[in-house]
């Protein structure tokens, strides 16, 4: 799941993909992970590793509701 351990590594995240995405502005996946982040973390059938899963050396992905904003 999209892990993001301090602030600084959250908005590095969204400013790579959430700003360019059409969900920018109300994004449930977004809320979800701010929301269940640390709860969920070590649960490998939570759907936030789905939702922005990780690659083997740990870095989060491009959140698979991502749709690039064309405007």
């Amino acid at each position: 799941m999209g892990y993001f351990s301090n602030g600084s590594e959250g908005e590095d995240y969204a400013e790579k993909y959430c700003s360019r995405c059409i969900h920018c502005n109300d994004c449930a996946i977004w809320d979800a992970h701010m929301l269940y982040n640390y709860e969920e973390c070590n649960k490998k059938d939570s759907i936030l590793n789905i939702l922005i899963p990780r690659t083997k050396d740990g870095w989060n992905e491009q959140c698979k509701m991502f749709i690039e904003d064309k405007n």
